[in-house]
């Protein structure tokens, strides 16, 4: 800086210190800082900044420890070039405190003079006017030489900072250089600027590294926590991973694995060579592994990990068939479903339940009989949960839900080759040690009928394209609603496999036989209902009195849906009324036969007639009438001597009397 500038500067510093004026060769941003140490820093006044005791300072660096550890090292090697200049390079933290210094010892001992020591505040509420407090302010670098120094005992020295910043953009600190004016060089600010953007990228290649080994060992820690064998080698033939399960299905410890060639220790079977040779991925094909001379029966799915130049891994997954088997077993599940459950207290249904905890402790096949919508599923349910096989899986085989032409595929599954599709486990391997449940067994087709016997003959399967038989333990139920005597006599269904499954042979009453079940049936949908809805359910006199009429061709099912459109109609905390009912049914066909209800007593008729006509003509009793064929006299007589009220069915909420109709 030449005389002439020195004294511009100095008669602009006191003009402002005098005058409070700003002359034109101040730069913006330190005459925007003079304004603002105006009111709060003498500029006469000795520099005498808060310092931080030994034990805060020390505490300071801990937290920082990082961020220095990365700084000191930019730092030394800035003082490397400019060692003997009567220069200190500085660091501070985002507040302004002074954490680390390095620097030729005779400027180090000038700023301990002016207490300008690890600890002390550099802010510019502080100091004045400096490079490090200005440049944390603004966010930006910047130099401050001689008389821009808002504080006259800084007037000797040059300073140039540059803040410093994290990959967020969160101010981190301050990078310094301070020397004396005379030796004061204009590249000093590229020199922290540089300084500061290297401690920057070294933090965000830190914390990136850092980031990605934690993301790894989150990887690593997934990988060891789940139940399927992980192995992954280079294109060289190299494991460079796995997991502990894998580990345990190999019955290789994971140190031998890694780092070794996979086929020192494994050895694939010729068509798994030949789609890895061709890039192609699997899934779930069922091996046999050679292991160090032992055969291991796996699921084994692969994935190839591509990058810029070709596949750069082979990714295998490993499953044992027996945890795929628990885990259809989990799936699928045990049933909760207990005979209790099975509402009644008729001699009927008291036998069923008798009969059910027979066959529950029996080992032999057992056949459900009764109509549609009796509860023949889930008694097999209850009798499955009460059984020896309740750990088991209990797996349903919908006969009537599935196409003919994919009964057998879906029943003894499919066998593929690699490229050839999916490979399949059959409907007794996913029930094996549980219960196979045969939903309608009736529907189920000649040659499928077939294959169940040989299961109950031999106890063995064969899965579609397979040459392997396959030892199940399985436990079979039956249901029908068919007459399956007339179907054996026509020749559609095996009469040695009726007389098999009907070992235990338990038939479901229909609802109609066990009227006195009704009440209670009904008492245990409602509570159901209520829970479901969030409110309290119950019955008006006339609607139970109509359930107990009908004569419920679809049993149990039928009155569950009538319930439950009924409680959806019904006001919450109302009763259920008549008019809230669905069109009842008068009869179902039961194959060849036509179950019909059985006749209530000619005064129940004609009371059901009246609420039937009421909920039709909305309680207009000249439109009921008419509709009956009665006058209105006569009407009207038979809704006073039967206690009835047509308020609830009126579409004006029922204010009015039934004579002013």
């Amino acid at each position: 800086m030449d005389r002439t500038t020195k004294e511009q500067l100095y008669d602009a510093w006191h003009t402002f210190i005098t005058r409070h004026i700003i002359l034109p060769q101040v730069r913006p941003i330190i005459a925007t800082s003079w304004q603002r140490c105006w009111a709060r820093v003498d500029p006469y006044a000795l520099l005498k900044p808060p310092r931080l005791s030994d034990q805060h300072l020390f505490s300071m660096q801990v937290n920082h420890f990082e961020l220095m550890a990365i700084a000191r090292p930019v730092m030394e090697d800035i003082y490397q070039y400019i060692e003997n200049s009567n220069s200190v390079v500085l660091f501070a933290n985002s507040v302004g405190y002074l954490l680390d210094r390095v620097g030729d010892p005779g400027m180090l001992a000038t700023l301990e003079s002016l207490q300008i020591v690890p600890g002390a505040l550099l802010a510019e509420s502080e100091l004045g006017t400096n490079a490090i407090g200005v440049a944390l302010l603004e966010r930006e670098p910047l130099q401050v030489v001689g008389y821009e120094h808002f504080s006259q005992p800084l007037h000797d020295f040059g300073w140039a900072a540059a803040p410093v910043f994290d990959i967020s953009g969160k101010l981190l600190g301050a990078l310094g250089i301070a020397t004396r004016v005379s030796n004061f060089h204009p590249y000093a600010l590229g020199l922290v600027v540089a300084g500061a953007r290297a401690i920057e990228a070294q933090r965000q290649s830190d914390q990136l590294l850092e980031e990605q080994n934690s993301q790894l060992a989150g990887i690593n820690a997934v990988l060891s926590g789940i139940n399927e064998g992980i192995l992954v080698w280079n294109t060289d033939g190299v494991v460079i991973h796995a997991n502990p399960a894998a580990a345990e299905i190999l019955k290789v410890a994971p140190e031998t694995l890694m780092g070794s060639h996979l086929d020192a220790f494994v050895k694939l079977p010729p068509y798994v060579l030949d789609a890895l040779h061709r890039q192609i991925p699997i899934s779930d094909l069922e091996v046999n592994l050679s292991v160090l001379g032992e055969t291991i029966s796996c699921l084994l799915s692969l994935q190839y990990v591509r990058g810029r130049r070709g596949i750069r891994a082979i990714l295998a997954i490993l499953r044992p068939l027996k945890t795929l088997r628990e885990y259809v077993q989990r799936q699928v599940g045990s049933p909760t479903f207990d005979l209790q459950n099975l509402v009644g207290e008729s001699p009927a249904i008291r036998r069923v339940r008798r009969l059910a905890r027979s066959a529950a402790a029996a080992r032999g096949c057992v056949l459900i009989r009764g109509e549609s919508g009796t509860g023949k599923n889930l008694l097999a349910r209850a009798i499955h949960y009460h059984s020896p096989r309740s750990h088991g899986p209990f797996v349903v085989f919908a006969c009537t839900a599935v196409p003919s032409e994919l009964v057998l595929p879906e029943l003894l599954g499919v066998e593929r080759g690699v490229g050839e599709g999916v490979s399949h486990a059959s409907k007794f391997e996913l029930a094996d040690g549980g219960t196979l449940f045969f939903q309608d067994v009736d529907a189920l087709p000649l040659e499928a009928q077939s294959v169940l016997l040989n299961y109950l003959e031999l106890g063995i399967i064969q899965r579609i394209g397979s040459r392997k038989p396959v030892e199940v333990d399985v436990r079979i139920i039956a249901s029908s609603s068919a007459d399956l005597e007339h179907l054996v006599a026509e020749g559609n269904f095996r009469a040695d496999l009726f007389y098999r499954l009907s070992l235990f042979e338990i038939v479901l009453p229909p609802l109609r036989e066990r009227k006195q079940d009704l009440e209670l049936l009904i008492e245990q949908i409602l509570q159901r209902l209520a829970r479901q809805l969030g409110h309290p359910l119950s019955l008006s006199r006339e609607t139970l009195g109509i359930l107990r009429s009908h004569s419920w061709p679809g049993n149990v099912r039928e009155l569950e849906s009538v319930l439950t459109r009924a409680a959806v109609q019904a006001s919450p905390g109302h009763l259920i009324l008549p008019v809230h009912l669905p069109p009842l049914q008068t009869g179902v066909e039961m194959g060849n036969k036509v179950w019909t209800r059985h006749l209530p007593p000619l005064e129940e008729i004609e009371r059901q007639a009246i609420l039937q006509a009421a909920q039709q003509c909305h309680g207009n009793v000249s439109q009921m009438a008419r509709l009956l064929g009665v006058g209105r006299t006569t009407l009207w007589r038979h809704l006073r001597r039967m206690n009835i009220s047509l308020d609830a069915y009126r579409e004006d909420g029922g204010q009015g009397s039934s004579v002013s109709n």
